[in-house]
């Protein structure tokens, strides 16, 4: 992965012109100044070569139509600006045995002469490849080989080789194909790079510079011709931004910049599956669709699977096939994305080169399992979970709900694959740290300002980071244990752990609705521990127990998290109540705080994090999803999955690819490898969800039967929270802005916290 950008300038190139004097002064300055701001915006998400330019020079012409076609290299009365290109990247090395440098500078066969200058910028992972002609080509794997050494020692060639230097011989290939039967059409040179970069299955964004040879018809000398070509995936996974802040100034940026006279202004996400190519003279911009690479056997795969159209036929059997075809389509989507990627050197055996960023749902849960069986048995791997607190309002810990769901699949993994280490790093941030680092947040989420776009890049920012502390296994087998013996349930194993669930679920034990999706009026019920005979409150326990039993089952969480938890919304914990109704404090002293080894911080050096973004917008996971099946049913449920997954580029991905990006580790998305997404869209929605069946049931039921395949059970019932709520960065910021737990519209404006100046000064 990479940071990529490039800047692009203009000057008049007249030499009797005072004013075009001064202009020019003020470009070079403009030109030095965003240099230095575009190298500096990109140089975190390259640690490992910092950040590269590469510039080219020419002179321009007048952008009127009469002189579009005019040479790039010589001189005439039509010429007015002189131009300056430069190139910038900086890498994050995943892949090969050495990094490799960029921009790469190559030469492509023009007339059979090899002198034309190329440069790549390329910013992604090519899993797979098209390898011939779209309709007969042979889908090349290029990271599942044996990632074993062979006898020699060596290992195999797609191990050994970045994937940069094949996505340039892909391109090289391609334009000289091209130009050897279309030497004079720039247009098909356009063509070429398009089919290119459509062979290529991955994340990526790349920005490609190629000066070539053309010869105008009537026109016996051939001339200089610049073109840009760039773009991004067909999904849009890598972000990649445009602006023109000035006039005569061109950005592109995986990242905006922080430039003091233009920030805010101009910057603008480029839709995904389109290259884009401008010629540097005139700076006229023209596009073209990638062409798809299809899987064809993902329609095999659904012929076998449904052989009949009528839902009302589907049986047990075909739901079954549905989940294989998904975890077969899945558990190679995951092998592409962490076989090959090399530990550092100065790493230890025990550190971790992936980690899964996890939140203890069904979808975090499915990828850390399918994970365990790519990655080498005697490497790590991370669990990250995340959560908010606000010191300002007497909060001491993240009792968050992501959290103690986190816990519990935590544990159930560990008991299912033993000889796994799991390392699970609790990321506990206090809201004064956030607005340590608002500004630059805001600068990341950029063309973003919402309320909501804010609260997710702060959870992704920080989950990236990994910095928090080891929760050993031990201590969350022993939470599961106490909290089956304060409910007395002990024997009935599929209820044993059922407080927890609760907790994580927020929900009441009744968690059936009418078929408008209202709750029924419920008849008077006992206390939900075994033995006891009080009534069960009507007040909103979120464990459906008394006020005794409740102070019971806090017990076990507040002493894991710290005695300010409140686990419950109606029954204070601090305050645990007696039979006879007398409070009592009681204060108990948590095993974590007290050893050493689980307090300590440690920082996950994993480069490689595995998000289950896509999932809950491919398979209904939302809850907003049940709202609009009840208004128009799977009809008006089918079209708005399919809108949400198309606008994942706008609302999701850039954004995220940037926050995540910042740590110098790189986000991958096997929810969204091509063909999980083409088998998900061709399924029938019946086999993907059941919008009938409760939450947490219906809701992706096709993911929750692949988890129980693998042999997660207990954890597959998780009700979906989006981050910003399950990390409780939601509560935190809404309750540090606007003085109360109010939840701010999703789309509005994010306001910055009067509580900023405060935490920067201290």
């Amino acid at each position: 992965m990479c940071g990529i950008g490039l800047l692009l300038t203009y000057s008049t190139a007249s030499d009797t012109d005072n004013s075009s004097t001064i202009h020019n002064a003020l470009h070079r300055d403009v030109y030095q100044s965003w240099n230095e701001s575009l190298s500096k915006a990109l140089a975190s998400r390259g640690p490992d070569v910092p950040c590269q330019q590469c510039q080219f020079d020419g002179r321009g012409c007048n952008s009127s139509a009469d002189n579009a076609t005019a040479d790039g290299g010589g001189g005439g009365d039509g010429w007015r600006d002189e131009w300056s290109l430069t190139l910038h990247a900086s890498v994050l090395h995943m892949r090969g045995l050495e990094a490799q440098k960029q921009p790469l500078v190559f030469s492509v066969l023009s007339d059979g002469v090899d002198n034309n200058d190329c440069a790549l910028c390329w910013n992604g992972e090519c899993y797979t490849y098209q390898n011939g002609d779209e309709d007969d080509g042979t889908i090349v794997e290029l990271s599942v080989e044996d990632n074993t050494s062979s006898t020699d020692g060596s290992k195999d060639e797609a191990a050994n080789t970045s994937d940069t230097l094949l996505v340039k011989r892909l391109i090289s290939e391609s334009i000289t194909t091209s130009r050897q039967s279309n030497f004079n059409d720039a247009t098909s040179e356009h063509e070429a790079v398009a089919n290119a970069i459509g062979r290529i299955h991955g994340e990526f964004s790349f920005l490609l510079f190629v000066r070539s040879s053309t010869q105008l018809e009537g026109d016996e000398h051939s001339r200089q011709q610049e073109c840009v070509y760039y773009g991004r995936d067909c999904l849009g996974r890598r972000s990649l931004l445009g602006n023109r802040p000035l006039d005569g100034v061109v950005v592109l940026s995986s990242v905006a910049l922080e430039m003091d006279s233009c920030s805010d202004i101009g910057w603008e996400e480029l839709p995904p599956g389109i290259v884009y190519r401008m010629n540097v003279c005139t700076g006229e911009v023209t596009s073209m669709a990638m062409p798809r690479v299809v899987n064809n056997d993902i329609g095999t795969m659904i012929s076998s699977i449904v052989p009949t159209p009528s839902p009302s036929e589907y049986n047990r059997n075909t739901m079954d096939n549905a989940a294989k075809g998904l975890l077969q389509l899945l558990d190679k989507a995951i092998q592409r994305r962490v076989m090959h990627s090399p530990l550092p050197k100065s790493q230890s055996s025990s550190d971790a080169s992936v980690a899964v960023l996890f939140s203890g749902g069904i979808d975090s849960v499915v990828l850390a399992a399918l994970c365990h069986r790519h990655v080498p048995p005697h490497q790590t791997i991370d669990l990250i979970n995340v959560s908010f607190y606000d010191k300002v309002n007497h909060s001491t810990t993240s009792a968050s709900p992501d959290r103690l769901a986190a816990i519990h699949s935590y544990n159930e993994m560990t008991e299912r694959w033993p000889e796994r280490k799991w390392r699970f790093t609790a990321v506990d941030v206090a809201y004064e740290e956030v607005l340590r680092v608002e500004k630059h947040l805001l600068l990341l989420i950029r063309p973003l300002d919402s309320t909501m776009d804010f609260n997710i890049a702060t959870a992704f920012w920080f989950a990236a980071r990994g910095k928090g502390k080891i929760v050993r296994r031990e201590e969350a087998k022993q939470l599961v244990v106490e909290l089956e013996s304060q409910g007395g349930m002990q024997g009935d194993t599929s209820f044993s752990r059922e407080p927890l669930l609760r907790f994580a679920k927020k929900q009441h034990s009744d968690t059936s609705k009418d078929k408008d999706g209202h709750s029924p009026k419920q008849s008077r019920q006992t206390c939900i521990r075994e033995g006891c005979t009080r009534p069960a409150p009507s007040d909103g326990c979120v464990f459906n127990a008394c006020k005794f039993c409740c102070g019971k089952l806090q017990g076990p969480i507040s002493k894991f998290l710290g005695k300010s938890a409140r686990c419950c919304p109606v029954h204070n914990h601090d305050e645990a109540a007696t039979p006879s109704g007398k409070k009592k404090i009681r204060h108990s002293p948590s095993t974590v705080a007290t050893d050493p080894s689980i307090n300590a911080i440690t920082t996950s050096a994993a480069k490689i994090l595995l998000s289950g973004v896509g999932a809950d917008e491919q398979m209904a996971g939302y809850g907003r999803h049940r709202s609009t099946f009840l208004r128009g049913g799977y009809t008006a449920l089918k079209g708005e999955l399919r809108m949400e997954v198309r606008r994942l580029w706008t609302r999701n991905l850039g954004r995220d690819d940037r926050c995540l990006s910042d740590h110098g580790k790189e986000a991958r998305f096997p929810y969204l490898d091509e063909d999980v997404v083409a088998y998900l869209e061709a399924l029938p929605l019946e086999l993907k969800c059941d919008m009938n069946q409760p939450q947490g049931i219906g809701d992706k039921l096709i993911l929750r039967s692949v988890a129980k395949m693998i042999g997660v059970h207990e954890c597959s019932s998780l009700v979906k929270r989006a981050i910003q709520f399950g990390s409780r960065i939601a509560k935190v910021s809404d309750k540090s802005r606007f003085g109360s737990q109010r939840q701010a519209t999703g789309q509005a404006k994010h306001i910055t916290s009067n509580l900023r100046d405060d935490c920067l000064r201290s």
